[in-house]
C-alpha cells in the first residue's frame, strides 16, 4: 500500500485591509430612464416571449 507523506499546509496570505469608503459611494443615485412604461412594458413582454 501506498503512503501519502504528511506535509505542512501552506501558510495563508493575510488579506489586506479594505480602504475607507468614500463619500462619493453614499450619494450615489439611480438616473432616470427616458423610457416610458408602455416602452419599458413591451421590452419585457417581447423578452419573455
Amino acid at each position: 500500500m501506498d503512503t501519502i507523506p504528511y506535509t505542512k499546509p501552506a501558510k495563508v496570505l493575510s488579506q489586506p485591509l479594505p480602504k475607507k469608503q468614500t463619500k462619493a459611494l453614499s450619494t450615489w443615485q439611480p438616473q432616470q430612464s427616458s423610457l416610458t412604461r408602455e416602452e419599458i412594458r413591451a421590452i419585457i413582454l417581447e423578452q419573455i416571449g
